[in-house]
């Protein structure tokens, strides 16, 4: 193990690069969702957060979850992602959180440990609102009448079958 150590806001944080680089299971492999696959371009296209996440042995591909949600609900709007990292190792002080890069960058102790990580870690999450720039045609949200419609159809569908 070779720990590193970095000063962040006054936080001392000590992690091990290495380690976080190497360790790959299910849960932070690449997602192939529209989501995922839209959040991963955007950071992509971010080189100083790519960089700064890779001091830290993260590969910005490996997330262990993503969250994705539409600010609207049309080709333009924004989707607010949140990416979050596990990092092997600890935050000696309080979380934390700051931005930069266009994102914000928050630095959580790890709350519950998955089985088969050892030791001590943390996450760092990466949050903003983005634009969809992947070519290819976006799957808008189902608003509020189209779930009304869909439910109408069922029920007219599901009337057919129990009058056979």
């Amino acid at each position: 193990m070779s720990f590193q150590t970095v000063e962040i806001n006054s936080v001392k944080i000590t992690f091990d690069k290495e380690k976080t680089k190497e360790y790959r299971t299910d849960f932070n492999k690449p997602c192939d969702c529209q989501d995922c696959r839209n959040y991963y371009k955007n950071i992509q296209n971010n080189f100083e957060l790519v960089e700064f996440l890779s001091g830290f042995g993260v590969d910005y591909n490996c997330t262990e979850e993503v969250f994705s949600w539409d600010l609207g609900n049309d080709e333009e709007s924004l989707i607010h992602h949140e990416g979050c990292y596990g990092v092997f190792g600890k935050i000696e002080g309080e979380e934390f959180d700051f931005e930069r890069f266009g994102v914000k960058i928050t630095f959580q102790k790890g709350a519950s440990i998955p089985r088969d990580r050892t030791g001590e870690y943390f996450w760092i999450c990466i949050e903003g609102d983005f634009s969809y720039i992947l070519e290819e045609e976006r799957d808008l949200p189902i608003t509020f009448s189209q779930k009304l419609q869909k439910s109408n159809i069922i029920s007219k569908i599901k009337a057919i079958f129990r009058k056979k």
